[in-house]
């Protein structure tokens, strides 16, 4: 019984195609660019405008540990919306990769750089 199972999985995943042919030329694949430019457009600026702004309450803090500790909070918080958005940047490519360890991989329809 398991032989026969693990044929048919392994009959159809050598059948299919890349992950995301289907949305080749259709608007999901030019959703998908336009989402990951702005994260990447928008995004990483802000992120460097809130860690500029966040070292600059820390400067002025002078001998305030109240001040200091709030500004050393939006360093931490802008850190941790850095994190995220490479995150989000590079993530498609490491799914890719350990896809392709699998033995399935992603169109280039839907891979956003």
């Amino acid at each position: 019984m398991s032989i026969a199972f693990l044929l048919l999985s392994t009959t159809t995943v050598a059948a299919q195609s890349d992950v995301g042919d289907v949305y080749c030329g259709t608007g999901v694949e030019t959703g998908i660019g336009i989402v990951f430019g702005a994260v990447a457009g928008l995004g990483l600026p802000a992120t460097g405008f809130y860690v500029g702004r966040a070292g600059l309450s820390y400067m002025r803090a002078g001998g305030n540990p109240e001040r200091k500790n709030q500004a050393k909070e939006k360093l931490v918080m802008s850190g941790i919306g850095f994190a995220i958005i490479v995150l989000a940047l590079i993530s498609p490519e490491l799914i890719d990769k350990v896809g392709s360890q699998m033995g399935f991989g992603f169109s280039n329809c839907v891979k956003p750089f």
